[in-house]
């Protein structure tokens, strides 16, 4: 339920609050960060959070497509949205420690280290933002072995034609 109800959250907002990006085409919101919880605790800021993804496209007209699913990890790019949302309402200091947990408890350490303007030579002049970093911990899930068997006739592969656009 929370996945269908955040998926539809996050297209409305996309089409009801469209993003102009001063610099680059922007879809608009593409998560969704559920947060709860900000406190803060040994000189930091904590919070939790549930990340809702798309995993498909959601069409009004048909209730099956209303899903979508939740990231385990507190999520890089929600992490700086929520770091640079807390920040513009001043709760949130350059240089302080951001402590992000997601919905397993999985936990991405999070800081704004300055100020900038983005988009400065654009009409308006830009937009005041800040400039992330994110520490976290990942594990080892899988080791592969990639062979190339000798008798192989394009050993280096080959290619027939692009599948991309030439804008990709």
């Amino acid at each position: 339920e929370l996945c269908r109800v955040g998926e539809m959250i996050k297209v409305a907002c996309r089409e009801q609050h469209p993003v102009n990006h001063p610099e680059i085409d922007y879809p608009g919101c593409d998560i969704l960060v559920f947060t709860e919880g900000r406190r803060r605790e040994g000189g930091a800021v904590h919070a939790r959070n549930t990340v809702i993804m798309s995993n498909g496209v959601l069409d009004w007209d048909r209730p099956a497509t209303w899903t979508g699913m939740i990231d385990r990890s507190p999520c890089g790019t929600g992490t700086c949205a929520v770091m640079a949302s807390l920040y513009m309402r001043g709760e949130l200091q350059l240089g302080e420690d951001f402590v992000h947990e997601g919905i397993v408890g999985t936990r991405f350490i999070g800081r704004l280290t300055e100020e900038v303007v983005v988009g400065a030579g654009s009409p308006g002049g830009g937009i005041k933002a800040v400039v992330p970093t994110i520490s976290g911990r990942a594990w080892v899930t899988q080791h592969c072995e990639v062979v190339c068997d000798p008798s192989d006739p394009f050993p280096e592969g080959y290619t027939v034609g692009d599948i991309w656009s030439a804008a990709a």
